[in-house]
């Protein structure tokens, strides 16, 4: 995330954008070979709605490459998890309603590695169902969970000094085929930057985003989660 006006970590089919979140648009991955390596967390959605993502899942698909959270405005930060299935799909169309690799998402795991080293590590409950790869295109899906959830962190007690703190997040995806392998996927890194009044832009009409406090501008205290 950064300030609006400034240049930062922005990208949409390789050009740099300026003011909002930290976007990039992502291109579908090789398949490789291990199980664990075939389902994996490939980015994180910035959302559409509330703070859920209800657009289309496509190769021109807008991701973060960073979150960003205002702890004096929003106290959980929610991510919208794209999920990858490069397990290839059955050729056999008579075989397609009983697909062995179409993947159900079980539980997000997630380690949160704090500045220093320090880690807190947690499971999500998520149900999702990823459908297999057809040809060299994975089948893909959203999953929303509170990637930081309500109660389960201080800003005051996260190690380190300033206005800014990041938090690294570390996240997995487990689940099950359809032909019953059990799959835990590599870990994806996701950093987020959480501060008090980091998005506020007061008076700034074109400010906004659909879940204040996270990720973009605000313009409005009165709508953040944290208002009395």
């Amino acid at each position: 995330m950064v300030s609006r006006g400034k240049t930062g970590a922005l990208r949409k089919l390789g050009v740099a954008l300026v003011g909002a979140a930290a976007v990039a648009t992502f291109a579908a991955a090789p398949g490789c070979a291990d199980d664990n390596t075939m389902v994996y967390v490939r980015a994180v959605v910035p959302p559409t709605k509330g703070c859920s993502y209800d657009g289309t899942v496509d190769a021109n698909i807008v991701t973060l490459t960073w979150g960003a959270l205002d702890w004096s405005c929003k106290r959980e930060y929610s991510a919208n998890l794209l999920i990858a299935n490069a397990l290839q799909r059955n050729p056999s169309n008579e075989q397609r309603r009983t697909e062995a690799n179409r993947f159900q998402v079980e539980t997000i795991e997630v380690t949160a590695v704090f500045p220093g080293g320090t880690t807190l590590a947690y499971d999500l409950p998520a149900t999702a169902v990823v459908e297999a790869a057809d040809g060299t295109t994975p089948g893909y899906a959203i999953v929303g969970v509170p990637l930081l959830p309500l109660g389960k962190l201080d800003f005051a007690r996260i190690p380190g000094t300033g206005p800014i703190k990041q938090v690294n997040f570390e996240i997995r995806v487990r689940g099950t085929t359809l032909g019953g392998r059990s799959i835990v996927s590599q870990p994806f890194l996701f950093p987020v930057r959480i501060g008090e009044g980091l998005l506020l832009a007061r008076g700034d009409a074109s400010a906004g985003g659909t879940c204040p406090g996270q990720d973009f501008p605000y313009s409005d205290p009165a709508a953040c989660s944290t208002a009395p």
